[in-house]
């Protein structure tokens, strides 16, 4: 008895997702290794281990390759800062200590390598306008992230703040790449100027400017 007809149209369906997967992987891989400029149908195939003609069979340019490619991984990393956000953080306070733990936690989950990719990713997106709403979603995740985790260091009102932090997790990103400090260094540098912010938002901008002018 053959197979039913709905039965072999799923396996097809199923056999072309993951050819197109494939090559959105492939695409990311390539993009990791050499930006733009690496990313040809040619040389996607072959790193996808497929035909050179499957790439023109899913896209009809390697701009819409490239795209969907960048779009598919900032959304799962909106869905990895979503799980983030879940982080058990029993037992954390407001030390510098607890604070560098922290840091050193999030650093184990995005090694530098995926820091400087995703940094990449971003600044791809935002330059897309068919990518950057996508490019501010994932942002605003990063922001809620930080909001919970200075809710629970007992900042009022942290909102305002999560978008200067994002600012130095960002660019502590960007300085992770060069391996001027170490990985533990790293935490403690972001730890502290996390702290300092977190201080300055607390006393308040006229404490902070008397102190300023007293410097």
């Amino acid at each position: 008895m053959g197979t039913p007809m709905a039965t072999r149209a799923q396996l097809a369906q199923g056999r072309s997702r993951q050819r197109r997967d494939q090559l959105l992987t492939a695409a990311i891989e390539l993009f990791a290794e050499g930006g733009t400029r690496a990313v040809t149908h040619r040389a996607v195939a072959r790193q996808a281990g497929l035909p050179p003609a499957t790439t023109t069979y899913y896209f009809a340019t390697i701009e819409d390759l490239l795209r969907e490619a960048l779009a598919a991984h900032m959304q799962q990393w909106i869905t990895d800062l979503a799980a983030l956000t879940q982080l058990d953080l029993q037992g954390f306070g407001n030390g510098l200590d607890d604070g560098t733990n922290l840091a050193s936690r999030i650093f184990n989950a995005r090694t530098p390598e995926v820091a400087g990719l995703q940094l990449s990713i971003f600044l791809a997106a935002t330059r897309d306008p068919a990518l950057r709403d996508t490019a501010t979603e994932a942002l605003r995740s990063f922001e809620q992230l930080a909001v919970r985790v200075l809710s629970r260091m007992g900042v009022e009102d942290p909102q305002p703040l999560a978008a200067a932090v994002i600012a130095l997790i960002a660019g502590t990103a960007f300085r992770r790449q060069s391996d001027q400090y170490t990985e533990a260094e790293e935490a403690l540098l972001l730890a502290t100027a996390v702290r300092g912010l977190v201080a300055a938002h607390v006393l308040g901008e006229d404490a902070v400017t008397n102190v300023l002018k007293g410097a």
